[in-house]
Formats: structure tokens, C-alpha cells, sequence
């Protein structure tokens, strides 16, 4: 009979620790040890480089709360995948499109440049092409006073006629080189008008650009660029830069750790995916989740949580 009964109390002792186990086994198992597993191909992503962003996204939760939250361990069960799906394809085709328009708006700023400058040698020609015309006008004025002068008096002695003559070639000169100049900036003009032509049908099939790429492309996107599976592990699936990876990584080890989403468009733990350039940074918001789940320290209950994962997991 007293067998039987401390049999019974030990069977039900073993359910309730069980229990009591697995009911909070997922609430800041920390310290999680997690491993890298597959890395699709066409991410064009090294195991060594993933990990490096990996290390940088436990670091954006460790060195906030000042705890050793993550391990990377080869035997661990949890994984970590880089999943390629159309998710990422659509980033691949969005930094295409992005450089594309890079290279269309500096090509752009070269023929506004190349305008700006041949306005700038267009209006020195033809302050230069004012000046010599009004001093050729007064010299030719002069001349031809002159002439008409020796011309009343029935002609002009040999000297002066040398003299005359040679003023003559010289303004003849002045004004074939102003008709050259005339000629020079009608053709600058032109090149002027030609490269302003290009240069608006440049900007307008940039903004043509620009508008396919706001509206294919420029919205805020759910935070769809990774998630954690509730059998333990973390699939990414998309990201554009490094910051971007961290920032999923981070996002998703806090989903690991039992946060859920919070307010504040620049925590970590945003339901969207906004800034995705800057390095991630947790938030107040962040923080108070954090300790609303795993607490200021580690806990009795999560002590014994851990000695036990540490004990499961040497079979």
C-alpha cells in the first residue's frame, strides 16, 4: 500500500515538473544555443560571414541588457536557415532597379553639368563677342569719318591713304573674326539647346523611373523578411545589406526569447520593417519587453530550466 501510494506521488510529481517544463520551456530559454544550418546558394552568403552577422545580433540584445543571451553550438538543435524565396528575389530585383536609377540620376547630373557649363562658356563668348562688336563698330565709325573727310577734299596724300588702307585690312580681319564668333556661338546655341533637350528627356524618363519604383517598391513592409518557427528554429528570408540582416537576426532572436511585437517604429521588435540602412538598435520598448519576459537576472525557475536543458542535452 505505501508502495503504491509514493509510486502514485511520483508518477504525478514527474507530470507536474513536466509540465511545469514545458510550459515555460520556450519563455527565455536562455542561454539559447542555437547553430547555423542551411545557407541557400543564392543568397551568395558565406557561413562565415552569416555568422558574423549572426554575433552582431546577439550583441544588440547582450550588450543592452549586459547577459549572456545566445551560444553558438554545433550540437544544438535549434537552426537557423537562410531560406531563398521570392521574398528575397524581389530585394535582388529592387537593388537592380535601385542601381539602375543611381546610374540614370548621375548620368542625369553629367548632362545637367555639361548644360551648366557650356551656358557658363556661352555667356563669356558673348560678353567677349559684345565687347569686340561694339569696339569694331567704333573704329569702323572712325574710319569711314575719316575717309569721307580726304573724300571731300578730292582725295587723301599717299601716306594717309597707306595709312587708310591699313585700317581698312585690319577692320576687315575684326570682322571676319566676329562673323566666326557669331557663327562659334550660334553653334554653342545649339549644342546647348540640344544637350537641354536631352537632359529633360533624361529627367522625365528618370521620373517615369522613380515613379514605378515608389509605387512597385515603396511602401512599408510587414516584417516578412524572417521568422521563428515554433519547433525551434529561425528561417531568414530576405535582406538588402548587412544592417538588414542584423536587424532580422535580432528581431527573431527576440521572438526566440518569447517577446512579442511592441510599439515604436524604430524597436527592433516593430511589426514592420521600416529602417533598414542604419544599424538596429533596441529601444525602450525593446528593453521592457525583454525584462517583462526574462527579467532583470535570471530566476530560480529559469535556473532550473536551464540545468535541466543543460542536462537533456547530454543524451
Amino acid at each position: 500500500m505505501g508502495k503504491s501510494y509514493f509510486f502514485a506521488l511520483w508518477i504525478t510529481l514527474v507530470i507536474a515538473g513536466t509540465y511545469w517544463y514545458q510550459s515555460g520551456e520556450r519563455v527565455c530559454p536562455v542561454p539559447l544555443h542555437y547553430k547555423v544550418g542551411d545557407i541557400d546558394p543564392s543568397f551568395n552568403l558565406s557561413l562565415e560571414v552569416a555568422k558574423d552577422r549572426i554575433t552582431e545580433a546577439e550583441a544588440v540584445w547582450e550588450d543592452n541588457v549586459k547577459r549572456d543571451l545566445f551560444v553558438y553550438d554545433e550540437t544544438a538543435d535549434f537552426v537557423i536557415d537562410f531560406v531563398f524565396d521570392e521574398r528575397q528575389a524581389t530585394a535582388n530585383l529592387e537593388e537592380e532597379k535601385r542601381q539602375a536609377l543611381d546610374k540614370q540620376s548621375e548620368q542625369n547630373e553629367q548632362v545637367l553639368s555639361a548644360v551648366e557649363k557650356a551656358q557658363r562658356e556661352y555667356q563669356a563668348l558673348s560678353r567677349a563677342y559684345q565687347t569686340k562688336s561694339s569696339q569694331y563698330e567704333s573704329n569702323l565709325s572712325k574710319y569711314n569719318a575719316e575717309v569721307n573727310k580726304y573724300n571731300d577734299r578730292g582725295g587723301a596724300p599717299s601716306d594717309v591713304f597707306a595709312e587708310l588702307d591699313k585700317k581698312r585690312l585690319n577692320l576687315n580681319a575684326e570682322a571676319e573674326a566676329l562673323t566666326k564668333a557669331a557663327n562659334d556661338l550660334n553653334e554653342l546655341a545649339k549644342e546647348i539647346n540640344r544637350l537641354g533637350e536631352k537632359g529633360n528627356q533624361l529627367v522625365d524618363s528618370y521620373n517615369r523611373e522613380v515613379n514605378q519604383y515608389n509605387a512597385e517598391f515603396g511602401f512599408e513592409h510587414e516584417f516578412t523578411q524572417g521568422d521563428y518557427q515554433s519547433d525551434g528554429s529561425i528561417h531568414v528570408y530576405k535582406f538588402s545589406n548587412d544592417n538588414e540582416l542584423v536587424r532580422v537576426l535580432a528581431h527573431e532572436f527576440g521572438h526566440a526569447l518569447g517577446i512579442e511585437h511592441v510599439d515604436g517604429n524604430s524597436s527592433v521588435m516593430y511589426y514592420l520593417m521600416e529602417d533598414t540602412s542604419n544599424k538596429p538598435l533596441l529601444s525602450t520598448e525593446d528593453v521592457l519587453a525583454y525584462y517583462e519576459v526574462c527579467g532583470v537576472a535570471e530566476s530560480s525557475g529559469q535556473k532550473v530550466r536551464r540545468i535541466i536543458r543543460e542536462f537533456l542535452s547530454k543524451f
